[in-house]
């Protein structure tokens, strides 16, 4: 059999930023696209350079690590996406494997790929190891969904961005402009919307919390911002340097509320006027 490099590359890296993306969106969090192309070159070298070298888990994990070192640094939850990166990976792996045996020819379907009989006890080690993985690392990625949560998408200056915010009640946050809800967002899930450089240069807005009576926080007047595909027009957000979701199930506090304020923007706007 015949096996050419350049197609194993260019394979791998299609298949390896599919899973990157789709790791980052089950997460719910926005990675910046040169990012997830550059963990999946590594991807691609990596599957190039193995079929040079021995079999070795070292190897394998040392690939792992430079991939999500790549494509989730600075993301704030770069551990985690990588994890979760694996079991995705893991995933796909098994379903091409048992397409492959139930079509009875694992040739034919993935043109090469070597399968081995192995005994139901790795199976079973590796289900309960993702079941292990997924209830303790990423326990509370499905806790908060559904009205509970918002999905936001934010433009500013021709770029977006999308996260996923909790619903918060406590959340009193105000433009003092226009009088309407800020919303909370750790800096690090906008991705590449807004650089740390211009991150220091916003104006802040004073806030309270439990343990920090008299807080600010840099605030980032947007173009637009839609919540649950509903257009809001421009807003301001205030960035957290830290994250505020839990295992990365929402990445801010969005205002409890507040869309109906939004709605009458304009008059609110007149009023502070």
């Amino acid at each position: 059999m015949v096996i050419y490099i350049e197609s194993v590359f260019a394979f791998n890296v299609l298949v390896d930023y599919l899973l990157l993306f789709g790791a980052a969106r089950v997460a719910g969090r926005t990675v910046a696209r040169r990012r997830l192309l550059l963990g999946a070159a590594v991807g691609g070298i990596y599957a190039a350079v193995q079929l040079f070298l021995p079999k070795s888990v070292v190897l394998l994990l040392l690939g792992l690590a430079l991939m999500g070192a790549a494509a989730y640094r600075g993301s704030g939850r770069a551990v985690k996406l990588t994890l979760l990166f694996f079991l995705a990976s893991c995933g796909l792996a098994g379903v091409v494997m048992l397409l492959g045996q139930s079509l009875g020819s694992m040739a034919r379907l993935a043109r090469g790929v070597v399968t081995a009989d192995l005994p139901w006890g790795v199976f079973l080690i590796a289900a309960g190891t993702s079941y292990l993985l997924l209830s303790v690392v990423f326990r509370y990625g499905a806790a908060r969904t559904g009205s509970e949560t918002a999905d936001v998408v934010i433009a500013y200056r021709g770029k977006t961005a999308r996260v996923r915010l909790l619903r918060d009640t406590g959340n009193t946050l105000c433009d003092p402009v226009t009088g309407l809800g800020v919303p909370v967002i750790d800096r690090h899930a906008l991705g590449d919307l807004i650089s740390e450089e211009e991150t220091a240069t916003l104006p802040h807005i004073a806030y309270c919390s439990v343990g920090n009576a008299d807080g600010t926080l840099p605030l980032l007047r947007c173009e637009a911002i839609t919540v649950d595909e509903i257009k809001l027009g421009s807003r301001a957000v205030a960035l957290a340097e830290h994250p505020l979701g839990d295992g990365g199930a929402y990445a801010g506090l969005w205002c409890e509320g507040c869309e109906k304020g939004e709605k009458h923007g304009e008059l609110a706007q007149n009023a502070v006027a």
